[in-house]
């Protein structure tokens, strides 16, 4: 099997601040396989400074060893793509390679395997047509209201402002928006308690869908579940050590998954936990903002997932023109 890969780079022309930085340079792995049929896959490792550990710097060094670990195990001939991720899966070389690298060169393998034909068939999991992406809103309220275009779905961040500020621009949107459209706000950790009571207070007759990630600190999401009557979903707390037990706490209606964070495989698990789990959680599969290979993957991973509610895709529209570098590449001899 051989490996190529190159460093694809964006201007990023939106403001965008991840983890309290401001990133104006997006910079992806894009990863290219090909297999003893000549049968090609692509894919892309996409790890977004402030929200990752590992730095796009760091990728390539690793690949030699991923590509034996990736080769060995279709070779070993699974059944399918899902048993191929959990024979890669149980490797511990394999599960200590970066999250975003894992997702790139899983991504690739779902592509390579499929063929020219329906990668969401080789999930493994029930697939059905999902919603255009949820809009992520920026810029003025005429601007977000023109480029919605009938997507039907935004998600507004808050806390971040002064509340009678955000509100009143809340108004304007569902306004604007019409009750139809359907309103997802994201705090991202803004609130204490209070504050998220007295924050839910104010917007609850505009009918937000959820909030994601109210609080700072996530022991209280049964509280404020009971108190505020608003539906939750979570991001970031899944990915915590104790994140499972909250992940089914009283009001917890979504569940907001960063596939460059958990690889395939860990989506597709986390997929599964969801449809078993209390309530039934839907899961939306959300951007780290990716260039379209990664989008692309999003969207095929969006069509399983439990609720097949709008994805977080929007972020295209961040990224300007890319500079492309020349493939380097390699193959069974080279590593």
């Amino acid at each position: 099997m051989k490996l190529a890969w190159r460093i694809v780079r964006w201007p990023v022309e939106l403001p965008l601040q991840v983890g309290g930085r401001e990133v104006t340079e997006r910079v992806v792995l894009e990863l290219r396989l090909e297999d003893a049929r000549g049968r090609t896959g692509g894919g892309e490792a996409a790890p977004l400074p402030g929200l990752h550990v590992e730095h796009v710097d760091s990728l390539p060094a690793l690949l030699p060893a991923a590509r034996r670990l990736l080769a060995d195990a279709i070779a070993a001939g699974p059944t399918g793509y899902p048993d191929l991720l959990s024979s890669l899966a149980a490797l511990e070389a394999w599960r200590a390679l970066p999250p975003s690298l894992r997702c790139g060169l899983e991504g690739a393998t779902l592509d390579l395997l499929a063929a020219g034909g329906e990668p969401a068939a080789l999930l493994g999991l029930p697939v059905g047509d999902v919603s255009p992406a949820c809009f992520l809103s920026d810029g003025t309220v005429a601007d977000i209201t023109a480029e919605l275009a009938g997507r039907g779905c935004l998600k507004a961040k808050v806390g971040r402002d002064d509340r009678q500020r955000e509100v009143a621009r809340l108004r304007e949107l569902r306004h604007a928006l019409g009750d139809a459209a359907e309103l997802r706000l994201d705090a991202n950790r803004a609130f204490t308690l209070d504050e998220a009571l007295a924050f839910a207070d104010a917007v609850r007759d505009l009918h937000p869908r959820w909030i994601e990630e109210p609080l700072r600190d996530p022991r209280e999401l049964p509280a404020f579940a009971t108190r505020s009557g608003l539906a939750v979903a979570l991001d970031e707390t899944l990915r915590e050590p104790d994140g499972a037990d909250f992940a089914i706490a009283d009001g917890v209606v979504a569940w907001v998954l960063k596939p460059a964070l958990f690889g395939v495989h860990g989506t597709l698990e986390a997929f599964r936990r969801a449809a078993a789990a209390p309530g039934r959680p839907v899961c939306v599969v959300s951007s780290s903002f990716e260039g379209p290979r990664g989008l692309t993957l999003l969207g095929v991973l969006a069509r399983c997932a439990p609720g097949r509610p709008a994805p977080g895709l929007g972020t295209a529209r961040w990224l300007g023109t890319a500079l492309v570098e020349s493939w380097t590449e390699f193959d069974e001899a080279a590593s």
